[in-house]
This record gives structure tokens, C-alpha cells and sequence, in this order.
């Protein structure tokens, strides 16, 4: 059959998506910043205690973002035990320690520079001034130019309205100018602990997209995604609900993860996820897919060649790799409903859900599915003979 022209019309909105966050690799190279081969794909945990290493590293993280009034050189040792890297603050410590081939960037050491500030009487009405940001981040590449800068923004790259921001409030601007020279740009928003978004778990997503629309050729966004209370009486995110947040922000384009392990709630624990065994097994679980999938998702997005339609709000990125095609695919509602995908150029075959045990008929070039949770991801693998004469 013709590839449907009303499908192929919404394929261009949501591919285009897709294609502003470009791909896996950051295309700039650093000597001493992380490792750029198809395989590897950063999964990060925010300002942990170096002795903490080898817990994070069994569940599959590779990186630590930020030391706590580091880096020290104990800190380093520490770590250097373990083989860990980390993105730290850029001091003398750091520049000059013999310990200095772990640190794999630098971090920009106002953290949420986009919201308003602390002070001793209580908080500034402004955020940091963006020009500031931007002659920081200037100076720290002028004394280090072989590894990437990272800016950790806040919750308002994902919720406009987020009155933290005082004076700065809907500012979008602002990340356009604050992350010029900067590598990585990083942010947090949490919708379960923190009901950002009124709880919707595509906010890291959104946020992503946001961010994008700020970024230069090779810069790269990381979200950073919550596994505890934070700071709720109540609420905390299910193992489903940290899958979708991970994956739909990954197929909206996110190029890296940091997990928020902190936890206030019940008394503070830096590794707060470890009071959630079933947490602590669905981040384990998500990083090893990663890992398995990296040289899926750090190939480059192939464009215009699906549409989706249903009952529900679709994302989607398509891959092509080593003879095969990937589709991944989530819904970005808050009920169950179906989605039906139009493959450009395929004729029938099947596809395997990776993960599930499962596998799907694809007829005429369509592939139906349900996505029988709220914001439910699934991952396709098609194997089948392509009608070249559509393509």
C-alpha cells in the first residue's frame, strides 16, 4: 500500500522532534572526557560519596556528577580505587592531581544556576544572570580544553511556569544564552516526588525537547531522574514509572541519564535508593537495556520513515543498526490506549519486543500495539524484507 499521506504528515512533527536532539555521540572529542565509542552511553548518579562506587557500579552506573565540596584529593583516591569516573567542579585539586585521568569533565559549580539563589537572609529574587553563567563556563574551558563543561539547570527547562526561577520565571531564553560554550547541558525535574508537571512522568521528556531547542551542534542534554521520596511524605516513583521517565527521555533525544539518589524523607540517606530493593532492581535493569541497546540509540535517527496514531499521544525515535530496524516507542498519556505505527517502505514481517517475550505480526507495513499502562514504552526490533520500490 501507499505510505498513508495523513501518517506521513505526523511522522514529519514527530520525527522532527526526534531529529533536533540528534544522536548518541556528542560530536565533539575530548581527550580526556568520556569515552566516545558507539557502545558506551553515560549513566550517571548525582553528588555520591566516592566509597559509594562500587554499589552504583554493580547496578550499571558509569559516571558520578559532582562531589560535595570536591573535588579533594581523598575524594579522587577514592575513587580511583574503583575505576569510577565523575564530573566534577573545576579547582586546583582537580586541574592538578595525579588522579586527575578519572575526572571526565568539569561541572559548573552553581548548581540550578537558572532558579533563584540562595543567600544567608533567604533567597535572591533573580537567577544567576545568564551572561555570568556563559563567562564562567568561558573561563573553565580557557583553563581545560580537554574535557567537556557540564551546566546542571533546574526544574524550569521542563515547567516554564516553575516559580523557583523568582524574577527568571518563564524566562525560555535564558538557556539559549547560559549554555553557550558549555558541553553538556543537565537538568532535573521529578513528577512523582515532587508532582512537577501535576505528576506527569513525560516531564523529564519535555524537558529534553525544551533544552534541545537551546542547544548547538554537538552539545548534549542529560535529564536527571528521581528513585526516592526526595523530600514527599507520600509520594515516591514505582519501578514502571522510572522506566518511562528514563526511556521516554532517551527517545526524545537524551544523549546521557543521572539518577537522584537523596532521600530526606524517613531521615536523610545519601544513597537513598537502597532502602527500595524493587527501585534499586528497576534502575539495574534499565541500565543493563541501555547498555545492551547504546549502539542502537547512539546511530544516527532515521527520519520520516514512521507515523503514529491511536488513542493516545506518541514518541518515537527509529533506529537502523547492524541489519535491523528499532523502533521505540512510548505514550505519553496518563491512561492505556493503543498506538498503531506506518513503516515507511516495509511490506509485512514481524517484530520483536525486546524485553517482553513477545513477538507482533507486522501487516501491509503496519505495526498495532498496546500500551496497556499509563506512559508505557515498548522497544521493537524489525527484521524484514523491505519493498525498495516505496522508499
Amino acid at each position: 500500500m501507499a505510505f498513508p499521506h495523513k501518517l506521513f504528515a505526523l511522522a514529519a512533527i514527530l520525527i522532527a522532534a526526534s531529529a533536533a536532539a540528534g544522536d548518541g555521540i556528542n560530536s565533539k572529542i575530548f581527550t580526556n572526557g568520556l569515552p566516545a565509542h558507539p557502545s558506551y552511553f553515560p549513566i550517571g548518579v548525582a553528588m555520591q560519596q566516592p566509597r559509594f562506587a562500587p554499589e552504583y557500579q554493580a547496578i550499571g552506573v558509569n559516571v558520578f556528577v559532582g562531589l560535595w565540596k570536591g573535588p579533594r584529593e581523598d575524594q579522587l583516591s577514592e575513587l580511583a580505587k574503583h575505576g569510577m569516573s565523575v564530573i566534577a567542579a573545576q579547582n586546583e585539586v582537580g586541574l592538578t592531581s595525579p588522579n586527575a585521568k578519572l575526572i571526565r569533565g568539569w561541572l559548573y559549580e552553581i548548581d540550578e544556576p537558572d532558579n533563584a539563589q540562595p543567600r544567608e537572609s533567604g533567597f535572591t529574587p533573580s537567577c544567576v544572570p545568564a551572561h555570568v553563567v556563559a563567562a564562567r563556563v568561558k573561563e573553565m574551558k580557557a583553563r581545560d580544553p580537554t574535557r567537556p563543561v557540564m551546566i546542571g539547570f533546574g526544574r524550569g527547562v521542563a515547567d516554564p511556569s516553575w516559580i523557583g526561577r523568582g524574577f527568571c520565571t518563564g524566562d525560555m531564553g535564558y538557556y539559549d544564552k547560559a549554555s553557550v560554550g558549555a558541553d553538556i547541558l543537565a537538568f532535573d525535574i521529578y513528577p512523582v516526588a515532587s508532582n512537577a508537571l501535576s505528576g506527569r512522568l513525560e516531564a523529564p521528556s519535555l524537558g529534553v525537547l525544551r533544552l534541545r531547542a537551546a542547544t548547538k551542534e554537538g552539545q548534549q542534554v542529560w535529564p536527571t531522574i528521581e528513585t526516592t521520596h526526595i523530600g514527599s511524605p507520600t509520594s515516591r516513583v514505582t519501578p514502571a514509572q522510572l522506566k518511562s521517565e528514563v526511556w521516554l527521555a532517551i527517545i526524545r533525544g537524551a544523549n546521557g541519564i543521572i539518577y537522584f539518589a537523596h532521600e530526606w524523607t524517613g531521615g536523610f540517606r545519601e544513597d537513598g535508593m537502597f532502602r527500595y530493593p524493587e527501585i534499586v532492581e528497576a534502575v539495574k535493569e534499565t541500565n543493563a537495556r541501555i547498555r545492551e541497546l547504546a549502539p542502537v540509540i547512539n546511530s544516527p535517527t532515521v527520519e520520516g520513515e514512521v507515523a503514529a496514531s491511536g488513542t493516545v499521544s506518541p514518541a518515537i525515535m527509529l533506529k537502523r543498526w547492524n541489519g535491523a530496524t528499532y523502533l521505540f516507542a512510548g505514550s505519553t498519556d496518563g491512561k492505556p490506549g493503543v498506538l498503531s505505527f506506518a513503516l515507511k517502505g516495509v511490506a509485512s514481517g514481524r517484530a520483536e519486543v525486546i524485553g517482553e517475550n513477545r513477538e507482533l505480526a507486522i501487516s501491509k507495513g503496519v505495526l498495532v500495539d498496546s500500551f496497556d499502562a499509563p506512559y508505557a514504552v515498548h522497544i521493537y526490533r524489525i527484521t524484514t524484507a523491505r519493498d525498495t520500490g516505496r522508499r
